[in-house]
């Protein structure tokens, strides 16, 4: 769920892993940027793409100059949001060990272009959504800064203080991931967004920590937000502390996740509306946040889509 172009080649500052199999895993080439993972595969005409892996976001795109770079070309679809959508077809083949696997949820294996006043600097100018997560088990580890996927899947982890329920509407349609973290003693559930973006006013940046002032982030509904600040008036509020939505942020001191406490999480204040019609729609059941790397970054997640359940792990 970002709020917010194409990056071809090499971006400064960021490793692209390569791939590889172990314990039954396929290890894909993605950058990690600032608490968010990328998916990096490289064409057969030997072209990086960059697209943001959001758990919380929909469809497969890139831009429409990056499917022609491809070899494919789009067709248009309509206009959508005041820009133009275009079709690139059935997932494109990538260089052997550099490549991502296509989609099984809906629409199954294909690509979609955009034109790139649509894919901000966001989504590094394309990005695999929660149909592209759908039907498999996936590894995202923080830490270590690597991305893997099992070709078949293993079976279900029980349930325990370290895997906890992450829900789904309808598996291979609707796979928003629905979490509970707890917050001062209350329950609240979550989508799990690995794409949750924000970008940081200056005076933010100083204070939430270094780092660049685009970076991973986390949302709560604005009665959430005002609720937390109504009775932890002690909980620091960064006015305007979003730049690019104007909107506030309050930091919220511990957030326990799957057993764990992850410290400090900065909310970022959204109309109710984003939670109560959008996400309400792609949802199992309402959500009232939506918690992305800011929260995970000390972590490994294993998320199973098949068995609807996600582990923490500290590596």
């Amino acid at each position: 769920m970002t709020r917010s172009r194409v990056v071809i080649g090499a971006a400064a500052g960021c490793m692209i892993a390569s791939a590889a199999s172990a314990s039954g895993q396929t290890v894909i080439p993605t950058r990690y940027i600032a608490d968010r993972f990328f998916a990096a595969p490289v064409t057969l005409q030997g072209d990086t793409l960059q697209m943001l892996m959001d758990t919380g976001g929909g469809q497969v795109f890139v831009t429409k100059r990056a499917l022609e770079r491809m070899g494919i070309t789009p067709r248009f679809m309509a206009i959508a949001d005041g820009d133009s959508a275009w079709d690139g077809g059935p997932f494109p083949s990538f260089k052997a060990g550099l490549g991502i696997p296509p989609a099984l949820g809906t629409p199954k294996g294909r690509i979609f272009g955009t034109s790139s006043t649509a894919i901000s600097e966001f989504t590094g100018g394309g990005m695999v959504g929660h149909n592209w997560f759908a039907g498999r088990v996936w590894v995202l580890d923080y830490p270590h800064h690597q991305v893997a996927y099992f070709e078949t899947p293993p079976a279900p982890r029980p349930f325990g203080p370290h895997t906890i329920p992450m829900t789904l509407k309808q598996p291979l349609t609707r796979d928003a991931p629905r979490i509970q973290a707890i917050v001062a003693g209350d329950t609240v559930d979550m989508l799990l967004d690995t794409g949750a973006t924000s970008l940081l006013s200056p005076e933010a940046v100083a204070i939430v920590g270094p780092g660049p002032a685009v970076r991973a982030s986390a949302f709560a509904a604005a009665r959430l937000w005002d609720g937390w600040h109504a009775t932890h008036p002690d909980w620091r509020v960064i006015a305007g502390g979003e730049a690019n939505l104007k909107q506030d942020l309050i930091g919220v001191p511990n957030v326990m996740i799957a057993g764990y406490d992850v410290g400090l999480v900065w909310f970022a204040k959204r109309p109710n509306d984003d939670f109560d019609m959008m996400m309400k729609q792609l949802m199992d059941k309402p959500v009232l946040a939506s918690v992305g790397g800011t929260a995970f970054r000390q972590f490994k997640l294993t998320l199973d889509y098949v068995n609807q359940r996600v582990t923490f792990e500290k590596p």
